[in-house]
């Protein structure tokens, strides 16, 4: 009888890759992240001056975090969404700046289902 190794999530998976569910608290910490390094980003932007040849480094280094960040942040959350094995189209959700940030804590705080469901037998894993 041949042994079945677990496969180990790994960040890369985490930040961007679709299958799968994620829990509440990788969702959140997830998303976190993105704000810090956007939120340092922000501040090396506003700390420079305009002047300064830095600006413009650090500009795009925002824009750079800001488009990764997007579909990171979008690949999160159709794992949550699996997770909490509701349809992805909800994730319209978070582009409709009334509901945006209702949606988001709705999907931070939302439990996850019990128990295997059609996008995987746990959360935190790819889809086996």
């Amino acid at each position: 009888m041949a042994v079945v190794e677990e496969q180990r999530p790994s960040l890369a998976w985490l930040f961007f890759g679709w299958s799968g569910r994620v829990s509440r608290m990788p969702f959140a910490l997830g998303w976190a992240f993105w704000l810090m390094l956007l939120s340092a980003a922000l501040a090396r932007i506003i700390i420079v001056p305009k002047e300064d040849p830095s600006f413009l480094f650090w500009s795009f280094v925002f824009v750079g975090v800001a488009l990764v960040s997007t579909v990171s942040s979008v690949l999160l959350t159709v794992k949550r969404l699996h997770d909490m094995n509701l349809p992805l189209p909800l994730i319209i959700c978070l582009f409709i700046p009334a509901i945006s940030f209702f949606a988001l804590f709705a999907f931070m705080v939302w439990p996850g289902t019990n128990g295997p469901n059609d996008y995987g037998r746990l959360p935190n894993r790819p889809k086996d």
